[in-house]
This record gives C-alpha cells, sequence and structure tokens, in this order.
C-alpha cells in the first residue's frame, strides 16, 4: 500500500492546508498518515481524531516528543517551532519518514500557507528531507474572492491578518474530495466554523480572524481541492488536475 505521510504545525492545520488531499488519496487506497508537531493552544487530541476519521487520514501521532514544542499564539517563546533549530525539527520528519516509508510528504507551502511562522518552519523542514514534498498553497485570486465575501457582510472592518496573500504560480491540484466532510472536520474544532452561513459566524468570529477568512475562501472557491507547489522533487504518482 501507498503512504503518505502530513506533516504540520498545529491541530487544525490539516483541515485548512490538506483536508482534501488526504480525502483523495485515503479514496485511490492510499494509506494517509499525520504527524502533528503540537497541540495547539488549547490540546485538541479529541478533535484532531475525529478529523483524522473525516478527512481519510488512518493514524495520527505527535512529530518528535509530545510536548517538544508549543503553540503559544503568537508570544514567541522559545519553545515553538518557529524558535526551535531548523535541524532539530527537520530530524523529527526525517525520523517519521524513515519509519513510513512515504511516496509523498503533505505539509504547507514556503509562505507557510498564513505566513505563520510555525507553518513556515515545518515547510523548511520538510524540503530537507530527501522525499516527494509537495506544499499547500493559496491562489492569490481565491485569497482575493474570499476576502470580497467578507468585506460584503462586514465593510470597513479588516479582513484576515493580512498574512494570506496566495501566489499567483501555477499550483498542482488534487481535487474531488466531500465537501460536507471537511466543513464536518472544520466543526469537530470550532463550532459552526464548517457549517454555519458565513453571515453568522461574523456575529462570533473577528473579521480579521484568518480562519474565517480561509472559510470564505472555500466558500468562494470550493472546498473540494487542495493546490501545492513542488518542495522537493522525486519521483511520484499523484492523482492530480490542473
Amino acid at each position: 500500500m501507498r503512504t503518505a505521510l502530513v506533516v504540520h504545525a498545529h491541530p487544525d492545520d490539516e483541515v485548512f492546508a490538506t483536508g482534501a488531499a488526504t480525502s483523495v488519496l485515503n479514496e485511490q487506497g492510499w494509506h494517509v498518515v499525520l504527524r502533528v508537531a503540537t497541540a495547539g493552544m488549547h490540546g485538541a487530541s479529541d478533535h484532531l481524531s475525529t478529523s483524522c476519521a473525516l478527512l481519510g487520514i488512518a493514524e495520527w501521532d505527535w512529530l518528535g516528543a509530545a510536548d517538544q514544542w508549543i503553540d503559544d499564539g503568537g508570544r514567541n517563546s522559545s519553545r515553538t517551532l518557529a524558535a526551535a533549530p531548523l535541524e532539530e525539527v527537520a530530524a523529527a520528519v526525517e525520523t517519521a519518514a524513515k519509519e513510513l516509508q512515504p511516496e509523498l510528504i503533505l505539509t504547507v507551502g514556503r509562505d507557510g500557507l498564513t505566513g505563520h511562522p510555525d507553518h513556515i518552519a515545518i515547510s523548511q523542514a520538510v524540503q530537507r528531507v530527501p522525499y516527494r514534498a509537495l506544499g499547500a498553497r493559496l491562489r492569490a485570486q481565491d485569497v482575493r474572492a474570499g476576502e470580497q465575501l467578507v468585506q460584503q457582510l462586514a465593510p470597513g472592518q479588516q479582513v484576515g491578518s493580512g498574512h494570506v496573500k496566495g501566489c499567483d504560480v501555477a499550483l498542482e491540484e488534487i481535487s474531488g474530495a466531500s465537501e460536507q466532510r471537511r466543513r464536518q472536520a472544520l466543526d469537530a474544532y470550532y463550532d459552526g466554523l464548517g457549517s454555519q452561513p458565513l453571515r453568522e459566524l461574523l456575529k462570533a468570529h473577528r473579521a480579521s480572524s484568518d480562519g474565517l477568512l480561509l472559510r470564505a475562501v472555500f466558500d468562494a472557491t470550493g472546498w473540494q481541492q487542495d493546490r501545492f507547489e513542488e518542495l522537493t522533487s522525486w519521483p511520484s504518482d499523484v492523482p492530480s488536475s490542473r
């Protein structure tokens, strides 16, 4: 059985960044395994298990030790992924890869998808291991479409943090996933963020939230696909479409 290793910084990244791709790979018969580096800001083991079941991820575990790195909510403590030596994070990724021998690694792109420093650190670490890897990216046009949706509902308010920009380069697309399952996986973390109308969500979430912006991007451009850049080039036959 072909194995895909998914590597992320935080719980919920597997929904926002690679949720469609893991579903498609699972349907194609791949064994999909997740390694996540931190427990997130509030701890999310139960949410992770629910999300994985919905997104075709057969199993998950920690990247490195369970408490090796933390998500400190942007306070820049010395224990975050962004503060860790890159060699340390890359060694943890390589250990997981040697154990699983994946044909493909999925993570976030060079911009961290949302510009989050921990995401960028994970992407840089994956780029150091000798396996084919794809990094999730957004198209700039899709980010603008999501921003416009939020602006229509919250005129005059800042949309997103300003770090979600997208790109204008050609990306590889993996598509054909279940919209319903991805919405349900997002709901597992944030009540209603996947399923409630965007107008209702703005009553509880700030327009400047990147999570809300990503939800709007999905609404504007579709939930069924993820797009990727090549991080490392090694032969692999991956289901995709342009």
